[in-house]
């Protein structure tokens, strides 16, 4: 397996850490009468904290998809073939008819 194949189970690894260990690390509440039972600012700050929670959610999901689309695109990574480049400026040359073109790609492939 490539190093680079690596990174991204690596980044979302390091999401999960950075999300879950600030959580453990909280205290817990005792159970009592607030434990689990009326808040002082209504059931409306709870569903905003929960709305809030869902689009951070939403979010590093996103940025981990968008990284690890980066990282394994190919045409990032690899150079185009130099033969395949020098056919392609010879067709946009006018220089070779596409079906020769054609023809060439199909044996350089």
């Amino acid at each position: 397996m490539r190093t680079w194949r690596i990174l991204p189970l690596l980044l979302v690894a390091a999401v999960v850490l950075s999300e879950a260990i600030p959580a453990l690390a909280q205290p817990m509440r005792p159970f009592g009468p607030r434990a689990f039972g009326a808040h002082p600012h209504g059931p409306w700050i709870l569903a905003a904290f929960g709305l809030f929670m869902l689009l951070r959610a939403l979010v590093v999901i996103g940025l981990v998809v968008l990284v690890w689309r980066l990282l394994s695109a190919r045409g990032l990574w690899q150079r185009p073939d130099s033969a395949t480049q020098v056919l392609r400026e010879r067709y946009a040359r006018g220089e070779i008819a596409e079906e020769e073109y054609r023809k060439r790609l199909e044996t350089l492939a």
